[in-house]
């Protein structure tokens, strides 16, 4: 098991494309979205746990969100759909230039 400071947390998300500092990385350890363990006013958390927020965090606000109720699953789904649908017309009439 890797354990991890609240700055190499920091710095893994960085590797992933993730675009924080340490103060967002030390509110969402606060607000619970990050698990990890608090001694002293200092964080240790889990490289696991970082990999798990990633995954959490890259699908949150789409219909494969982890515990949104299954209409709200539907209604991002049929926005989904929808952009694709206006999409598919701009480049139809891209094509006809």
């Amino acid at each position: 098991m890797v354990v991890l400071d609240e700055k190499e947390a920091t710095l893994l998300m960085h590797s992933y494309g993730m675009k924080c500092d340490v103060q967002l990385v030390m509110q969402w350890l606060k607000e619970g979205r990050l698990s990890g363990i608090e001694v002293g006013g200092r964080y240790t958390i889990e490289e696991k746990a970082v990999y798990n927020f990633l995954e959490d965090y890259r699908w949150e606000g789409t219909a494969y969100e982890q515990g949104i109720d299954d209409q709200t699953k539907i209604s991002r789904l049929l926005e989904e759909v929808e952009d694709f649908r206006q999409r598919v017309m701009e480049l139809e009439k891209e094509k006809q230039v």
